[in-house]
């Protein structure tokens, strides 16, 4: 998604908590934050207590898309709160731990199973040294993730199995130590000027030992004379000088060892994979070094004669209690800390149940005469013990279908129908539940009258299904070919079914697969016209078929791939479809009669595969520029009458002819494209309900990704759609202030006019069709005697309008209307199919669409529930209830982030447990205390409170800056809106009213409901702008006054980037946000804000650098504390051209805003060249930004 959408996310998590099968443990240097990586490719982040070392789940990343291998830190500054991952398929990303945001990510084609983060000598941060897969040592940047150099070997060239990085006391270069997988140690001298641009970087020396997949090295910190290298069986102590083995430690039968480091000069932890640590004394008189004959008192010298007890001593170990058995290694991490300048030593587990693990090494580390003690773990906890101390638990989706009594059925597949606004889920049990997706959330999230109906929301239950549900597709949603009343699942019992979504009725069960359905897929739009009216259908048993919804019946089974199908492409020019599957094979299909054209293997398969992406990307290419929809994706032409005249088909050499001329005059036909033409993109959903699980054999939590611009412009034109011409020529919509609008949007977005043009286009079918409707409901000729009415009004007028004023204005609104006739008729399909009004819906009257208002306020009205901070303005919060209609949260809700790369940070329900103190402080609220509720219910009554007046607004900067943008930009869209309110009684008034002002724009009408009218617009436009003005401006001081102890201010640089948004709405509320909050910094916080952006404006003058390292360094100054949460992002300097680029940008946009707003500041402060400068570029990017407000 790019940057500049605004998506809120909300997630219903369920009563079960994801699985987390650990793969990798990573605990921060000051003991707050524990970060671990799972199997599933998700990282969960846990506060950590770093007194007692209670750990609470945070939230959970996702982006991987396979086990998370590596994780490391990314600064050396202590409260630099980054981490690096690294997964097995390559990728990497930088993710910022206070809010989850993925700050940068990158695929590379080297996979890693080591990272080690060092400062090295003349670098100012530190350096990710990576080994793995491949045969060098990479050296990368952790902010740009840039391989900066790497280094090669010249002997024995192999796979790195394991490195250590150390700087010798006596030297001031680095040394890295390495091992490959063939037993070969080889050391690199590095002075610290090495660059991507320098020689290749060889061993200095190199030794072939006897140590074959070692899989860990580490060098003794204590006494840099010793190595401990572990292999699976054995781990050995090498002498750094010659690498002679000192001594070895067998593995403990049934076990192989996993790594290991040194406690001491004369003393290793090492820890196996069955989770247990061991700790071993050596013999002192086997080791080496100054060190040890400074502190070890039985040192005999180098080396002694061999004696009984030369062998190294096994004197304590750390296990669980239990010893239960793991289903894979558990991941392993030593950790040296301080708390308060005492050391503390940890050993961290995380096991394959999703247990993390904690033991006190110091406590271990002295030995006890004559017995080998076993350590408990001094901390363990889970994500589903975190979920089981939740009472009550987390809410889901569906709740209001479970019994306490009833065994629950999971939910294991859903789907999100925008166009009648329902929620299909299946279920454990083969059940699939058909539910109104807006009415469920509320019923779950938000008080309300709603909470005292029985069986609310009505459901649809459709029983076909023998056994689990495990995909569903509504195939009308990805391409409008076909029926929007079919609906397709598959289940486990190997059975695809097609449903009618109206009716439930069941018209087809296809029995072709011999597996469980798998995978659910629509073909592209461009095959032949049989397999465009098909669906494609994946199994466990390795088959494919393509199952024609129309003829109902299989068209191809493709059923003899030996391995799991991993990916399916297309090739709908040639009828091929390509199969991909796990080891590697591809298999080619004729779609239309079912042969196996061919098995490709190895390149050429790979070639293949990538040849079918290559078209796709011509597909979308082509599909913007040329706008013809026959041409689309179609191959080559000229490969078309190559194959036709090697074959000697002459009609296929005249098809492709014809072809390729049309291509070349394609673009010219498409480029006469005018305001009215229709969008080139469908318009964005306002709401998407996605499904989500960590693991396939995990039940469904759910993600509601509100997006606040599509939000809008739903809103926007459901209010103008319901306006007859005149009454938008009136409001000045259209003739000359239409195409001002039509030329600013243009400017900004390309695909925006288009976007405007089709509402307009349907303004008058949508005018007609609700004449025609209320000529239909009209009995009594109501409209008629209004007619007549509007007639005399009109007259009277006409008698005192003597400059013709009306007479001019109905001549531009009929000029209007006559011009958006034709568009008119042209968009009238589209127009039925989102109105769902077709015949065979009015013969239900039970349809799901007929007889309900559109969802678009309904949407609204939850997100801004949610989103309101109640409980800081006791009168405001009233005014919201009564007149606006907002409902008061039941539970504290989980939000999330969206990043740029796609990937996202989901907020666990956990992390409201360590808030329980804070929530104990409150004083009782006496009706809480009299209604007999539950004790339980009671205690999250007063925790929602706490959350939505200050803990919502203490979580990170990012959710505070998005929350408050998309609640202020939509509280003024409702304020423009007329009588826009969320209470049903005046939803459905101003509904009954807007017609009534269509007969004609002077209807004067019976005038005490004109007034009371008028007076209750007055109201609300009035709480809406109290509510913009609560979170624009006083928010912060009220939280603060609240007894909030760290509230995250909105970041600034997050608004200035949206200064210029192509979005109204949400360009005027970033702006008035900006505003306010540079308003509130004070003289001193802005001036520390134009000395940390300075830098970053463009110099006009001459060639800026290329070379982001040559960017100038930063003066990082003392600044107070109140703005120090914004700018910890502005410490460091831009780690790629991309990001330098984008902070030049956002420098112009806020000095220049600070230059016109509060430039007194500046004048005040003295005349020095270089803000001399600065006001220059100020009054230059004010000016352009005045241009563009």
């Amino acid at each position: 998604m790019p940057g500049t959408n605004l998506i809120v996310p909300v997630v219903l998590w369920g009563k079960h908590a994801p699985t987390h099968c650990v793969s990798s443990v990573y605990l921060s240097r000051d003991q707050k934050t524990l970060v671990t990586g799972c199997y599933d490719g998700q990282i969960c982040i846990w506060q950590v207590n770093p007194d007692t070392l209670k750990m609470t789940p945070r939230c959970l990343l996702v982006g991987h898309t396979a086990p998370v291998t590596c994780l490391s830190r990314a600064s050396i500054i202590q409260d630099n709160n980054f981490i690096v991952s690294s997964s097995e398929a390559g990728e990497m990303c930088t993710w910022d731990l206070v809010d989850g945001k993925c700050r940068e990510s990158v695929k590379l084609s080297q996979i890693h199973t080591n990272i080690q983060a060092y400062h090295m000598c003349n670098s100012e941060d530190l350096r990710l040294f990576c080994n793995g897969y491949y045969a060098e040592i990479l050296i990368m940047d952790p902010f740009s993730l840039e391989i900066l150099f790497c280094l090669s070997s010249k002997m024995n060239p192999d796979w790195i199995s394991a490195l250590h990085v150390l700087r010798p006391s006596s030297r001031k270069d680095d040394v890295v130590l390495a091992i490959s997988i063939t037993g070969t140690v080889k050391v690199w001298s590095l002075l610290g000027h090495e660059n991507k641009q320098s020689e290749p970087i060889y061993e200095n020396e190199s030794k072939q030992i006897r140590c074959l997949n070692a899989l860990s090295l580490n060098c003794c910190a204590h006494n840099q004379r010793t190595v401990l290298v572990v292999c699976a069986k054995y781990c050995q102590i090498y002498d750094a000088g010659d690498f002679s083995v000192l001594c070895s430690m067998q593995a403990p039968s049934g076990e192989r060892w996993m790594s290991g480091d040194f406690l001491a000069p004369d003393r290793v932890l090492v820890w196996s994979t069955e989770g247990k640590g061991y700790l071993y004394k050596l013999p002192a008189n086997k080791l080496r070094g100054r060190a040890i004959s400074s502190s070890v008192p039985d040192h005999k010298g180098f080396h002694g004669p061999t004696v009984d007890h030369d062998s190294p001593v096994l004197f304590s170990i750390l296990a669980h209690p239990d010893n239960k058995l793991l289903s894979c290694p558990p991941a392993m991490r030593f950790i040296l800390t301080s708390v308060g300048g005492k050391q503390r030593r940890l050993l961290l587990r995380g096991d394959s149940a999703g247990v993390v693990s904690l033991w006190n090494v110091d406590d271990a580390a002295v030995p006890v005469p004559t017995s080998v003690p076993s350590h408990a773990p001094i901390v363990m906890t889970s994500l589903d013990m975190a979920w089981a101390e939740m009472n009550p638990s987390p809410v889901g989706i569906l709740d209001q279908f479970g019994h306490p009594e009833d065994p629950e059925i999971k939910l294991t597949a859903s789907i999100y129908i925008l166009a009648a606004n329902r929620l299909v889920v299946g279920r454990s049990d083969g059940s699939i539940v058909i539910v109104n997706a807006t009415h469920t959330v509320q019923l779950q999230l938000l008080h309300g009258a709603h909470q005292q109906l029985d069986d609310w929301p009505p459901h649809q239950l459709l029983l076909g299904h023998n056994g689990r549900v495990n995909c569903l597709l509504y195939p009308h949603h990805v391409h409008q070919r076909y029926d929007k009343s079919h609906l397709v699942s598959g289940g486990i019992d190997f059975a695809v079914c097609l449903w009618d979504l109206f009716s439930g009725a069941l018209l087809h069960r296809f029995c072709v697969h011999a597996g469980e359905i798998t995978q659910l897929i629509v073909p592209p739009h461009n095959c032949s016209t049989r397999i465009q009216k098909c669906i494609c259908s994946v199994a466990s048993d390795h088959s494919v078929t393509l199952l024609s919804l129309s003829e109902r019946k299989c068209v191809t089974l493709a059923s003899r791939h030996l391995f799991p199908v991993v990916t399916i492409k297309w090739r709908p020019a040639d009828d091929f479809m390509v199969v991909g599957c796990s080891d590697g094979t591809v298999h080619v299909w004729q779609m239309e009669t079912g042969h196996l054209d061919r098995v490709l293997h190895g390149m050429i398969a790979e070639e293949v595969l990538a040849a079918c992406d290559e078209t796709l990307a011509d597909d979308l290419g082509g599909s913007m520029s040329a706008g013809s929809g026959d041409l689309q994706g179609l191959a080559n032409p000229a490969v078309h009458f190559f194959r036709g005249l090697r074959h000697r088909n002459l009609t296929a050499m005249r098809a492709a002819t014809a072809r390729g001329l049309a291509a070349l005059q394609a673009p010219e036909r498409g480029g006469g494209a005018g305001p009215l033409a229709e969008p080139a993109r469908p318009r964005r959903a306002p709401l998407t309900v996605q499904g989500f699980r960590s693991n396939p054999a995990d039940p469904e939590s759910h993600i509601l990704f509100f997006d606040i611009e599509g939000l809008i412009v739903e809103l926007l034109s459901e209010e103008y759609s319901a306006m007859s011409p005149a009454s938008l020529e009136a409001a000045g919509l259209i003739t000359s202030e239409y195409m001002k609008v039509a030329a600013l949007t243009q400017s900004a977005s390309p695909d925006a006019t288009k976007r405007i043009s089709d509402f307009f286009g349907r303004v008058k079918d949508k005018a007609g069709d609700m004449e025609r409707i209320l000529k239909e409901k009209d009995k009594h000729d109501f409209l008629g005697r209004v007619k007549d009415k509007a007639g005399d009004v009109e007259r009277k007028i006409k008698e005192k309008d003597k400059h013709g004023i009306l007479a001019k204005m109905k001549e531009g609104a009929e000029t209007m209307q006559t011009k958006l006739q034709a568009k008119a008729e042209q968009l009238k399909g589209h127009i039925e199919q989102k109105d769902d009004t077709t015949p065979t819906k009015r013969q239900r009257p039970r349809d799901m669409s007929l007889a309900e208002p559109p969802h678009t306020m309904e949407i609204a009205q939850i997100l801004m529930s949610l989103l309101h901070a109640w409980g800081l303005d006791a009168d405001l919060d009233r005014v919201c209830e009564s007149k606006l209609g907002l409902l008061r949260p039941m539970v504290p809700v989980c939000f999330g982030v969206v990043s740029r790369h796609g990937h996202m940070a989901v907020q666990l329900p956990t992390w409201l447990g360590g808030w329980a103190e804070a929530c104990a402080s409150i004083p009782d609220d006496p009706m809480l205390l009299n209604s007999n509720l539950p004790q339980e219910l009671v205690r999250q009554e007063k925790l929602t409170r706490l959350f939505t007046s200050k803990l919502h607004w203490e979580l990170s900067t990012t959710l505070t800056t998005n929350h408050l943008l998309s609640i202020v930009a939509l509280a003024n869209t409702l304020m423009s809106m007329s009588n826009a309110s969320f209470v049903p009684e005046q939803e459905v008034a101003r509904r009954l009213h807007r017609p009534t002002t269509r007969g004609s724009s002077s209807w004067a009408g019976d005038e005490e409901r004109e007034e009371q009218l008028a007076a209750q617009q007055a109201h609300i436009k009035q709480g809406w702008s109290l509510l913009a003005t609560l979170h624009c401006v006083l928010l912060p001081d009220k939280v603060v006054a609240a007894g909030a102890k760290n509230f995250k201010r909105p970041q600034v640089e997050m608004l200035a980037r949206r200064w210029q948004h192509h979005c109204l709405e949400v360009r005027d509320a970033s702006q008035a946000l900006l505003l306010a909050e540079l308003g509130r910094l004070g003289p001193k916080g802005r001036k520390a804000l134009v000395d940390n952006w300075a830098q970053y404006l463009p110099l006009y003058t001459h060639t800026e650098s290329i070379n982001p390292q040559a960017a100038p360094k930063e003066p990082v100054e003392k600044q107070e504390e109140e703005f120090e949460e914004e700018e910890e992002e502005i410490i460091r300097k831009p780690s790629s051209l991309a990001e330098l680029k984008r902070k030049q940008t956002t420098a112009v946009v806020l000095l220049g805003v600070i230059g016109a707003e509060f430039g007194q500041d500046i004048a005040s402060e003295g005349a020095a060249g270089n803000k001399r400068r600065k006001e220059g570029d100020s009054r230059k990017s004010s000016i352009v930004e005045g241009k563009s407000v």
